[in-house]
């Protein structure tokens, strides 16, 4: 509960967050180096640079109090509201583009994979869809009325500080979400078909280099009293502070100026870019009147129900902008929460692959049918953090198997193998040092599996399988595959290790390419299984822990990686890597 209560004030320490504090104070060294400037060439100024840079009408004027509070609030309910909504909208959109460009034009795939420069061209590509996204839900934000009225709540603020930007009306933060990750999906999922996953998305900690360096010139100026104009010819092609700063006056004249983010390229298509020539005396806010209506915290929230309930009549649906208002918002905001939603739903592996679910006569008759390949799946007891239970490994090998089965066609599965080498049991070493893991020694783990596969031999099976779910079982799989191989290597028998399933099944570059960090994934209890674990069986994950392990000491925790980032729609889509890799992989060792 404090973990949670808390969360507001990790913005200050995540290089994804605006807030981050190396931002924060880059841009002060920004403005003081302004303020140096601007007392040489006004050499009456008196003030003192912290009287500069933190102006007691500014910081404690009430607006901006109202902004502290307000960050706070809709930093909590982000967390509980929009992660579940909205989180994973790229990632299907991806999906779904990558699925129907896949049936239009397979011919296609791959076509552009060994072009020059892929990963610079990919971050430039990337970078300019994001920013269109922030601009033109930020255009429609302004110009559709029924969108303006809660977009208000960001303009009424009478003074600025960095807190500002988190002055946003959750629906306004739910169509900008929308938005953004509908547009990214498209890029994203286009970029896989066309050129393919294999590229470096340059990043740090998960964020675009692009992004980075945005942020780190100046960016939380932007909502602030100092000035920084770029100059005629920047301006033209970057937002400056100043122009961002023009966009949030009160004088008409400035009224639906610069609605970009990093680019001026937009606005200046769009008919809306203002490039000031010199320093301009601006006043913030939406005037007198309407300021006063947004000057509480609640009003923040409430106000634009209340307005445009007031103001509403049946008669403005035929208004083309007030209809076109509903339309955009539902259009946008309707398919990210149907496809999140629809997402979410647990996994369920096929009924009729399952040894253990069958009688020794269905066993039969299916070995008879021409059913003879058998996959024997290994799991494990083991700790895995605070979030999840012990049995995590055994209930993703076991759906996984099953798909694995059901796409290679006449394949059954074995009972997963629940007891394997955890560490040593005296002195407890790796995950023995935790409470409720079960460990057995490589000894008995190789007996179980050869035995395991000498008995499926012996009932007819040809092509017999080892699909593990951790690490710690690879080794001793390849070690009695290669043994029973060379044992049988006269006979029409076949024994496979699929390491592909575990080792190469392009989960990390995934994750990379969707801009998590490699601190971010981390290793065990990380963003990849408690994403899968989601996906099949979320009983088995407490939400409630679900936080940011990477920088934890494991022996502490049993976790690394950043769990607090894993949902249920990312682990379908790792579920079904981990599948590709295993099908391919033993289509390939059986021809």
């Amino acid at each position: 509960m404090l973990d949670n209560l808390a969360s507001p004030f990790q913005s200050f320490l995540s290089v994804n967050d605006r807030l981050y504090w190396l931002y924060i104070l880059s841009s002060i060294t920004v403005a003081y180096f302004l303020y140096v400037s601007y007392k040489n060439k006004h050499t009456g100024v008196i003030l003192s640079p912290f009287a500069f840079l933190f102006p007691k009408k500014v910081i404690l004027h009430p607006s901006a109090i109202n902004d502290y509070f307000f960050f706070y609030a809709n930093t909590l309910f982000q967390a509980m509201f929009m992660g579940v909504f909205f989180s994973s909208t790229s990632i299907i959109i991806s999906g779904h583009t990558q699925n129907l460009l896949t049936a239009s034009l397979f011919h296609y795939k791959g076509i552009f994979s060994n072009i020059a420069y892929k990963d610079v061209i990919i971050v430039v590509i990337l970078t300019l869809i994001g920013d269109f996204a922030l601009f033109i839900s930020h255009y429609c934000q302004h110009k559709l009325p029924w969108l303006w009225e809660f977009h208000k709540v960001h303009h009424s603020a009478e003074v600025m500080t960095p807190i500002t930007v988190y002055r946003m009306h959750p629906v306004d933060n739910i169509f900008t979400a929308s938005t953004v990750g509908i547009l990214n999906g498209l890029a994203l999922g286009t970029i896989f078909f066309f050129i393919g996953e294999n590229f470096n998305f340059v990043n740090i900690a998960g964020s675009s280099v692009v992004l980075i360096l945005f942020y780190l010139f100046g960016y939380n100026l932007r909502h602030s009293h100092i000035w920084l104009s770029y100059g005629p010819f920047f301006s033209k092609l970057l937002i400056s502070p100043a122009q961002h700063q023009i966009h949030h006056s009160a004088n008409p004249t400035h009224f639906d100026k610069n609605f970009g983010f990093i680019f001026a390229i937009w606005d200046a298509l769009f008919r809306s870019l203002y490039i000031p020539k010199q320093r301009e005396i601006l006043l913030f806010g939406l005037g007198g009147h309407e300021n006063k209506q947004f000057s509480s915290f609640w009003s923040l929230y409430l106000m634009p129900f209340k307005n445009l309930a007031s103001s509403f009549r049946l008669s403005m649906f035929l208004e083309p902008k007030r209809y076109l208002s509903v339309l955009v918002f539902l259009s946008i905001v309707f398919p990210s929460v149907y496809l999140n939603l629809r997402s979410a739903k647990p996994l369920e592996a096929p009924g009729d692959v399952f040894m253990e679910d069958m009688t020794w006569k269905e066993i039969q008759k299916a070995i008879n049918s021409g059913t003879n390949t058998v996959l024997i799946p290994t799991g494990g007891t083991e700790q895995n953090g605070p979030h999840m239970v012990l049995g995590k490994h055994n209930y993703i090998v076991k759906y996984t198997a099953g798909k694995i089965a059901e796409q290679l066609g006449d394949t059954l599965v074995a009972p997963v193998l629940t007891y394997v080498p955890e560490g040593t049991i005296t002195p407890p070493d790796e995950h023995m040092r935790f409470s409720g893991t079960l460990s057995v020694s490589d000894k008995v783990f190789s007996q179980t599996l050869e035995f395991t596969v000498r008995s499926l031999k012996q009932h007819g099976f040809k092509t017999i399988v080892f699909i593990g779910d951790s690490g710690g079982n690879q080794p001793m799989q390849a070690l009695v595959a290669a043994k029973l191989n060379a044992l049988w290597q006269k006979e029409d028998i076949r024994v496979l290790h699929i390491d592909d399933y575990y080792n190469n099944n392009h989960q990390i570059e995934y994750l990379s390419n969707h801009g998590f960090s490699a601190k971010q994934i981390g290793g065990h209890a990380g963003i990849r299984d408690t994403s899968e674990l989601l996906a099949i069986f979320p009983d088995g994950v407490r939400t409630f822990a679900l936080q940011d392990y990477s920088q934890s000491t494991f022996l502490k925790t049993g976790a690394n990686g950043d769990a607090s980032k894993a949902n249920a729609i990312l682990g379908r889509y790792l579920l079904k890597l981990k599948i590709e890799a295993a099908v391919k992989q033993i289509r390939e060792k059986s021809h």
